[in-house]
């Protein structure tokens, strides 16, 4: 078992628990066999269980900002044992800077950047490493596939894990993966109801109210509602969400978890401002300047996530999961993009004219999701092998209607006086399409952590994936229907070094692989299924170094992430696209992340990155050479608070994120930007409060892009919140 460099936060054991060989033997079977060769053969009790990265209240501890456990590796573990670049968003990250959507959290990571709402897409759309991790979210080690705006009222905190991880989690993952883990009950009666109030209309109440039912069961519940304008006028953002779980046999060899997960949003989508026909930046208007419909526009969406997690573990070294998960998505979307119309203009001014585009649809996805894992020890010799092997069985379906626009005419405005209070008249909606997508997924995975000395590590590990879709499309304008199917099988691979001469340091050099299937967004056309998927590969050389008994993390990383086989579009071949085209990204990553005095806390980190097209074909040759879409040379963050005494505390820190450009032909372009924010705390035990302020220098910026329009991040703003602890 991996140890924690704390003795508070050291493997806590179960009580003894009469569990004969015999029952172990029939569950587990010959697998698990060598993880029990230390036992001695006569005897008819186990030896205590113990739990890594648990403490006896069934909490997985981290260490104020430095984040000591992850579970993005699959299983609980110090970030010093992964052979990748990671990050760990804490808890306590997420209420220092008043992060209440993990848009908000993910601004606190480099070499993420984000896309504005566009035609196809809604929710959190997102880049890492310059390749899009939109398909890329997880909840709890479980794909989280739905369009919508994700909070943070039920997120314990936030794991990233970087680079080509198909191996770890399928499909995807060219850049790496985000999960979210999710608030857990656990064996301490607490109970918090916190109040937010901010600029704009902001106002926010969330209830967090955890309760031990007994010595090995506890029920937590979370709560959130919020009804907030916005700096742009006509904007909002209105949700509600609950989150309850609840754990039995905590702190016992078998843990039964079940949660259930509801949000509901119901916003006014804001699409931006167009960009500039000649300058190629985003049009340079006021920033609260709204050129959407308020009255017409809206974002409605549900969310439910039920899941059944069963965990036995028969040893301190072998224990088997279950994670069973129903998840369905409901969207309603109807936005404003607004386009400008130059009309032979030679100069844009506060007469020209802008057209509004409403690209309407609603869908709903539903995703069965069964994965099984088995952990355990075994021994050739001197060698260790921590074992990870699993099979993962997944069902997803989608429906998706589009419609093109209104009967009534959509009225264009202006770019000096955007009335955002127009009315369309007769506006009923004009179906496009109905498009239906079934895919079936198995996989099988099997890694192993040889450990051949103390001091070093290697790590193997293999996956298989059967991606199998059905594609049906009908147009409702001209009664046609259209099918398509693919199946893809594929291999993926992960292997790393590791040398950990002491506790305090862990040097790894790795490399892994991803696919791209055509059909893993819900979307086939028949160029697609006949397209094999794209490939992707990692290699990284890094370190990681556990300082001052683990409350500093230091970590850097050299690395190239690269698509060997991207698909282009050649207008001469019709039936496929080609799979022809490479592009990479070469980079370098600092972070640091913890504590450098008992009252000085860092959350740092930097991405200097080389994200290059190196090879197209087809229409999209004139791109080689060229940087892709939302790839910008550098991203950098830092977020820090100081203990002024007497249960204050002061902090601050900025994101600055360099030029980006929308598309692969590099000609409208996002200039580069610096955002400071500040927060001062109060922290009287049973209450506390915090005020924060974004955007301190009121910086024009850009945060999403899209190819036609640009989504301004926040104008200066503040927010007070209010925890009572009872």
């Amino acid at each position: 078992m991996m140890k924690c460099l704390k003795e508070s936060s050291a493997v806590h054991s179960f009580a003894k628990v009469p569990l004969s060989v015999a029952t172990v033997a029939g569950l587990l079977g010959t697998l698990a066999a060598p993880a029990f060769a230390d036992t001695a053969a006569n005897t008819q009790v186990l030896q205590p269980v113990n739990v890594t990265g648990q403490n006896s209240t069934g909490r997985t501890p981290q260490n104020g900002y430095a984040g000591n456990f992850t579970s993005v590796g699959k299983g609980s573990q110090q970030q010093r044992d992964i052979p990748q670049s990671t990050t760990v968003i804490t808890q306590e990250v997420l209420k220092d800077t008043g992060a209440t959507s993990l848009k908000d959290a993910l601004r606190t990571v480099s070499a993420i950047t984000f896309n504005a709402g566009e035609g196809g897409r809604t929710g959190d759309i997102l880049a890492l490493r310059g390749f899009s991790a939109t398909t890329d979210l997880f909840l709890d080690g479980v794909r989280d596939a739905g369009q919508y705006n994700r909070d943070t009222f039920n997120i314990e905190r936030v794991d990233v894990l970087r680079g080509a991880s198909s191996m770890l989690f399928g499909r995807g993952s060219t850049g790496g993966v985000i999960n979210q883990v999710s608030k857990r009950a656990h064996l301490e009666n607490e109970r918090t109801v916190g109040l937010t109030v901010g600029t704009s209309d902001f106002y926010r109440v969330e209830a967090d109210i955890n309760q031990k039912l007994d010595d090995t069961s506890a029920l937590r519940v979370n709560v959130m509602g919020q009804d907030a304008e916005s700096f742009r006028s006509g904007a909002t953002s209105d949700r509600w969400g609950v989150a309850p779980t609840v754990r039995f046999g905590i702190n016992t060899p078998t843990e039964v978890e079940l949660s259930y997960f509801y949000m509901k949003e119901k916003n006014v989508p804001d699409y931006g401002v167009p960009f500039n026909s000649f300058t190629r930046e985003p049009l340079d208007v006021p920033v609260d300047r709204f050129y959407g419909l308020k009255n017409h526009d809206y974002e409605h969406t549900e969310t439910h996530i039920a899941t059944a997690t069963i965990q036995h573990r028969f040893s301190p070294t072998a224990s088997v999961k279950n994670t069973l998960r129903y998840a369905e998505y409901e969207r309603d979307v109807w936005p404003t993009a607004p386009r400008i119309s130059l009309g032979g203009a030679s100069s844009i001014s506060d007469k020209t004219t802008v057209n509004r585009s409403r690209p309407g649809r609603s869908g709903k996805d539903e995703v069965w999701s069964n994965q099984t894992d088995f952990s355990f020890r075994l021994f050739t010799g001197d060698i260790k092998h921590d074992v990870l092997a699993g099979l993962e069985l997944g069902r997803e379906k989608s429906n998706t209607l589009r419609w093109a626009n209104v009967n009534g005419a959509v009225p264009p405005t202006t770019v000096g006086n955007p009335n955002n209070s127009d009315n369309i008249t007769n506006a009923t909606k004009v179906y496009s399409t109905d498009v239906n997508f079934t895919a079936d997924t198995v996989s099988a995975y099997v890694q192993d952590m040889m450990s051949i000395t103390p001091e070093w590590k290697v790590l193997l590990g293999a996956r298989w994936d059967r991606f199998s879709g059905d594609y049906t499309t009908v147009n409702l304008a001209n009664k046609t229907k259209e099918d398509t199917s693919r199946t893809d099988s594929m291999w993926n691979w992960r292997a790393g070094l590791i040398w950990q001469p002491d506790a305090q340091q862990s040097y790894y050099i790795s490399y892994g692989t991803s696919f791209n299937p055509s059909g893993e967004a819900y979307a086939l056309d028949p160029r697609g299924a006949n397209t094999p998927p794209e490939k992707n590969r990692n290699y990284e050389i890094g370190a990681k170094w556990d300082l001052f008994e683990g409350d500093l993390l230091l970590r850097t990383a050299i690395f190239r992430t690269e698509k060997t086989n991207e698909r282009n579009t050649d207008p001469l071949v019709t039936d496929v696209y080609l799979l022809s085209g490479a592009r990479h990204t070469d980079g370098i990553e600092l972070e640091a992340a913890g504590r450098i005095t008992d009252k000085w806390k860092v959350f740092a980190g930097i991405a200097l990155m080389n994200p290059k097209i190196t090879k197209a074909a087809g229409s999209a040759k004139g791109t080689e050479g060229n940087a892709p879409a939302n790839a910008p040379e550098y991203t950098a963050n830092l977020w820090s608070t100081y203990e002024v005494g007497n249960g204050w505390k002061v902090g601050g820190g900025f994101n600055a994120v360099g030029r980006r450009f929308v598309n692969a032909n590099n000609v409208n372009k996002m200039p580069s930007y610096v955002r400071w924010d500040a927060m001062v705390g109060y922290d009287a035990k049973t209450w506390d409060a915090q005020l924060n302020i974004y955007n301190v220098f009121d910086e024009k910026h850009y945060e999403g892009l899209y190819g036609g329009h640009a989504l301004p991040g926040t104008e200066r703003s503040a927010h007070v919140k209010v925890n009572f602890k009872f």
